[in-house]
């Protein structure tokens, strides 16, 4: 997203928490959350409390855990294209982890740092059960999109690199799809350039129930192993294409998405085809469905 333009939500993002209603206040303070404006979110976010019913609950969670942050935090830059938002100084060892991972991520996928992005650290309260996105999440904001590490990753190195690799892959993957990536698509390649372990699938699904499955609550046992299920088969999927050919195909296929000619076009926003099975086709040859039995057997 170029920096002149107004934010856009996060679809996968916006799906999973959801929206608050007719509520215009709620709706402004999305907006100011959407501008990263965190004390003026919360400021409004806890004038209008959680919601009738809790709907607007998630919402809260959110924005109170970044704005925790805010209030208290050291921001320093990293690189020109990225800076850090934490209560803690930032130590050269951990500096170099992020810029290294984002670096290695986006060499893989060919991405040029567009589009900047900030690395936030949320405070150890937000640990918790309450908190849906406890393990790290990315949101499209402006003027730079957001990666909010846990405190507890950013303890341990090792899971710091992996969580800033994985949510960086949505940073690069958001903005050249031009956010028409699916779900399992997202997740597979964030996971593989993290460099998750393979787990076995126990219950494999299609792409429409797939997709469903990250949406899942993750604040109750239930919610949290359906998704995991759901990261274990779209690595899966995202490692056959990578045998299939190489990082270079997943850097097409993710460009894929928004060099189509006119007549693709008028498929995908007129008869409804899916933004993904014209990139499968363009790079791989095949369709959603083959792919998925392919990497299954």
């Amino acid at each position: 997203m170029p920096s002149s333009e107004q934010p856009r939500p996060n679809p996968p993002f916006t799906a999973r928490y959801g929206t608050v209603g007719q509520s215009g206040e709620w709706h402004e303070a999305i907006e100011a959350y959407y501008r990263d404006a965190m004390p003026q979110a919360y400021a409004m976010a806890s004038a209008l409390g959680a919601g009738y019913g809790g709907s607007a609950l998630r919402w809260y969670r959110m924005i109170e855990a970044e704005a925790r942050v805010r209030e208290i935090a050291q921001i320093t830059a990293i690189a020109p294209w990225l800076s850090f938002e934490a209560a803690e100084e930032l130590d050269d060892e951990r500096r170099e982890l992020m810029r290294e991972a984002c670096e290695r991520v986006a060499g893989t996928l060919g991405w040029n740092f567009e589009m900047p992005a900030r690395i936030a650290v949320l405070l150890p309260e937000s640990d918790a059960p309450w908190h849906e996105a406890r393990y790290g999440y990315c949101v499209d904001k402006y003027p730079y999109d957001k990666i909010c590490v846990p405190h507890a990753a950013y303890a341990d190195p090792a899971t710091l690199a992996r969580v800033v690799a994985h949510e960086y892959t949505h940073v690069i993957t958001l903005n050249l799809t031009q956010a028409r990536i699916p779900h399992w698509l997202d997740e597979g390649l964030a996971m593989t350039m993290e460099g998750a372990p393979p787990r076995p699938v126990e219950t494999w699904l299609e792409p429409t129930a797939l997709n469903a499955a990250f949406e899942a609550d993750r604040r109750e046992a239930t919610g949290l192993a359906r998704s995991g299920h759901a990261y274990s088969q779209a690595a899966q999927l995202v490692r056959h294409l990578r045998r299939l050919k190489g990082d270079a195909g997943l850097a097409k296929l993710v460009r894929a998405f928004t060099n189509n000619s006119v007549w693709d076009e008028i498929k995908i926003n007129l008869l409804g085809e899916p933004s993904v099975e014209e990139a499968l086709h363009e790079v791989y040859g095949l369709g959603q469905r083959e792919l998925f039995a392919a990497a299954q057997a």
